[in-house]
């Protein structure tokens, strides 16, 4: 069983995000027979409403480590920096123990999305709560190898 000690995991029902709720509706549209959706179906000109909230992550199994491949504006404008291009390993705060590292890993391993409240960090204090969405996407051979991770920033629920 997965660690989510620290992961307040929440039902899609509770989600207070109209963003988050949206990702969760695209990814849906694109998955097949049960199966997280190919990587080739994303298409951001169908979600532009959604692109300042998202982040893409490559997934590396072998060791395990993510790198952030799109960083949206919100994401950038919310957090402390870009981490367009670098791996999570190399950033102080998300190694292997971190919530964000160990709820990608889950996401990579299991195949199911996950939606939770990840805490919030960042220099803008009057947020209140993240609600974010880690949803798995497949190479051509049927491997997780992205992570569409949808971030809002919300001053209450």
């Amino acid at each position: 069983m997965a660690d989510l000690s620290g992961i307040t995991v929440i039902e899609e029902a509770e989600l207070a995000s109209d963003v988050v709720r949206a990702a969760l509706a695209y990814w849906r549209s694109k998955a097949r027979d049960g199966r997280p959706p190919a990587r080739s179906t994303l298409d951001p000109a169908e979600i532009p409403r959604l692109l300042p909230h998202v982040m893409l992550k490559e997934v590396r199994r072998d060791p395990w480590d993510f790198r952030y491949r799109v960083v949206g504006t919100s994401v950038r404008e919310h957090s402390r920096s870009d981490w367009s291009g670098k791996w999570m390993s190399e950033l102080p705060g998300q190694d292997q123990h971190s919530v964000i590292y160990r709820v990608a890993r889950m996401v990579a391993d299991s195949g199911a999305p996950l939606i939770y409240r990840p805490p919030y960090v960042g220099p803008h204090k009057e947020f209140k709560v993240c609600e974010a969405a880690v949803l798995p996407w497949t190479d051509e051979a049927g491997a997780i190898d992205r992570l569409m991770i949808v971030v809002d920033f919300l001053t209450a629920i």
